[in-house]
């Protein structure tokens, strides 16, 4: 008699063995297939459901927590905010051909995800690649309590007027401004790399220098 026990498939481990076959919860509204995969060490992931309320009066303090907070880069981006960016990006034109407008302006009414993080141990700025959503908060710790590596990154904070400033960097500007309740992201403007170069020459050449930077934006 064959040994059946022997042509058996293996048991496969479940998840209460393997954390790594855990499926993590999903916001409402969102499928399997956009939601991010288990959280990264230092970040929090759960479905929001308490109600999100304005972290600051003072821009600077409401600034720092918007960039560290999914919840409140959802409820704080006017719906619509005003998208600004080169109309090669959005066309799929040449850079600097003057037939063309320089810019594209569109209204967005989904959240805005930045990938700058405030880190407060470092009191400064720093790069981060995974944008954050509801539930999401960078914490600028791993899961053991010791402090993340980011890199920083060169962000400025302008006072426009008593209602309104503005956030550079070094490819970006990103405007708030004051309503009743709290400071939302109205404006984001993307910069053009290929701003004043000479039509065709210089701008099919710069081009040519940014390689599959470029063709990856298009």
């Amino acid at each position: 008699m064959a040994d059946q026990s022997a042509s058996a498939s293996p048991r496969q481990p479940d998840a209460a063995e393997n954390p790594s076959l855990q499926r993590w919860p999903l916001i409402p509204g969102e499928t399997r297939g956009d939601s991010p995969g288990p959280m990264m060490p230092g970040r929090i992931y759960s479905p929001s459901k308490a109600p999100v309320t304005c972290p600051s009066q003072q821009f600077e303090e409401f600034f720092h927590a918007f960039l560290n907070n999914g919840d409140l880069q959802v409820a704080y981006t006017a719906k619509p905010y005003v998208l600004k960016g080169p109309y090669y990006l959005q066309h799929n034109t040449e850079p600097g051909d003057p037939a063309n407008p320089q810019w594209e302006t569109v209204e967005i009414y989904t959240p805005i995800h930045g990938y700058q993080r405030y880190n407060e141990r470092q009191t400064s700025y720093v790069s981060d690649s995974t944008r954050l959503l509801p539930g999401q908060q960078w914490t600028g710790v791993d899961a053991f309590g010791r402090s993340t590596d980011n890199p920083p990154t060169q962000l400025e904070i302008r006072q426009v007027s008593q209602a309104e400033y503005a956030m550079h960097t070094r490819d970006r500007m990103t405007t708030f401004s004051k309503r009743a309740d709290c400071w939302y992201l109205r404006h984001d403007w993307t910069l053009d790399p290929f701003e004043g170069c000479q039509w065709p020459d210089q701008c099919r050449s710069m081009r040519e220098y940014e390689g599959g930077f470029m063709d990856e934006l298009d």
